[in-house]
This record gives C-alpha cells, sequence and structure tokens, in this order.
C-alpha cells in the first residue's frame, strides 16, 4: 500500500507538470458549455446563413429545440471524441517510463508492477471522471438556464456514469496497449484498434449485447431515465474487462522486467 500511494503521489505531480489535467478538462469544458448552445439555437444558426425562401422552408419542418437535445448533442460530440483523447494522452504511460529507464530503476530494487501499474491507471481514470464530471454539470445548469428544465439529474448523472464507466475501462486498455508496445506509435494504432474492435463487435446484434458498447452510446436513454436491459450487466462487464486488462498488464510487466 506504502508504494501504492508513493507511486500515485508521482502520477498526480507528473499530470500536473505535463498539464494533461488542462488538456482533458479544455476538451471535456468545451463540449459541455457549446452543446447547449447549440441544441438551442442550431436551427436560428441555419436560418440566418441559408438564403431567405429556403431559410423559411427549412424552419416549417424544423422542429423547435427542447432540452433532451442538448444532451443529445452532448454525447453525439464527446462520446467518440473523448475516448479518442483519452488515446492520445495515455497512450505512452508506461512505454515512457521502460524507455526512460525509470521502470527498470524500481523494479531492480524488487518492486512489484502492480503498484506502479494501478496508480496510473488510478490517477489517469480519476484525472477524465472529474473533467467529465464536470462538464456534464456545466452542460446541464446552462440546459437550465436555456430551456428552463434539464431533467432529473440522477438520471443525467446516470447517463454520465454510464460513459465514465466506459472511459475507465478504454483507458485500462490503453495501459495494457503501452504495457506491450515498443513505440508510442505501436501504442496509438493497439489503442484506436481497441477502440474500434470493441465498437465494432459491439455492434454486431448477437454477439454485441455481451461488449459494454453501449454504454458509450445509449447515454441519452439513460440521462432520460430509459435504462436499457443490459444496463447493469454491461456495468459489470465493462468493470470485469478492466480488471482483466490491467492483470495482463502488471503479469506482462513483470515478465518483461525479468
Amino acid at each position: 500500500m506504502n508504494r501504492y500511494l508513493v507511486f500515485l503521489e508521482k502520477e498526480i505531480t507528473e499530470n500536473i507538470r505535463t498539464k494533461k489535467l488542462l488538456v482533458l478538462a479544455c476538451v471535456f469544458l468545451f463540449f459541455g458549455l457549446t452543446s447547449p448552445l447549440l441544441a438551442r439555437y442550431m436551427a436560428e444558426l441555419f436560418e440566418f446563413l441559408m438564403p431567405a425562401a429556403e431559410a423559411e422552408l427549412f424552419m416549417m419542418f424544423m422542429p423547435a429545440a427542447v432540452w433532451p437535445d442538448s444532451y443529445t448533442q452532448f454525447y453525439s460530440n464527446i462520446s467518440q471524441t473523448g475516448a479518442i483523447v483519452i488515446i492520445f494522452m495515455f497512450m505512452g504511460l508506461v512505454l515512457r517510463e521502460k524507455r526512460s529507464g525509470t521502470a527498470d530503476l524500481v523494479f531492480c530494487k524488487g518492486v512489484s508492477p502492480a503498484p506502479f501499474i494501478l496508480a496510473k491507471f488510478t490517477v489517469s481514470a480519476v484525472v477524465s471522471l472529474l473533467c467529465l464530471a464536470v462538464a456534464i454539470l456545466i452542460n446541464y445548469g446552462y440546459t437550465v438556464f436555456l430551456f428552463e428544465e434539464g431533467g432529473q439529474i440522477g438520471y443525467v448523472l446516470a447517463g454520465a456514469a454510464a460513459y465514465g464507466v466506459f472511459l475507465t475501462m478504454l483507458i485500462s486498455w490503453v495501459v495494457l496497449a503501452s504495457t506491450l508496445a515498443k513505440s508510442t506509435a505501436g501504442s496509438a494504432a493497439m489503442g484506436f484498434l481497441g477502440f474500434i474492435g470493441i465498437l465494432t463487435v459491439g455492434a454486431l446484434p448477437r454477439v454485441g449485447r455481451f461488449l459494454p458498447t453501449e454504454l458509450m452510446t445509449n447515454n441519452v436513454s439513460v440521462t432520460l431515465g430509459n435504462f436499457y436491459p443490459d444496463f447493469a450487466a454491461h456495468l459489470f462487464i465493462a468493470a470485469g474487462m478492466a480488471a482483466v486488462f490491467l492483470g495482463l498488464a502488471i503479469i506482462i510487466l513483470k515478465k518483461q522486467e525479468l
């Protein structure tokens, strides 16, 4: 536990120094702020940009903006963009330590890879979830301001939590990819391939229900209080996949350092 806390402090310091928290916060907060605005004023924007005759016809068929549109806009923007940013931010998480020789110095003293890997995962996950939490709260507050309604805050947080669990699972995969890869490009490629693979298999009718893809694609439904049938199962599956990825990363790193 003491070694885990030491590594934890080291990771927190590095995240602050490298400004990863700032970069992630800017991405998530940008979508948290702009999504309600786009949802509320999208029709007016098109009306302003289009010729008068076409704009009048467009407005006749354009439905009036409602508060769920704000969350639809948010998740359509952040779902895949957030995952891609996560892969870019953390693709060198373990690899950087191996290439600099820091990992060798640590493990030659008999330190287990477990606290090393778990500390990196913990800080990366907490930083990402904090940014997501702040973004969804800003999105909720701005939605209430613009639409005078924003849904039940419990459901809003549940929708964000579902996406957060998916991101946490993805971070564990990025940690594993960074452990396996011999170059930053290789780590990024493995991260993207894993992400695309999960989305592709998750889209298959019979097989997809065994992957937690809907935690990323069904957030608006959850935000509105409509929990799909496999919601709870997907939370457990995502947690299980994260545990497996982290376990493999620890085993592989241990073998590499022997």
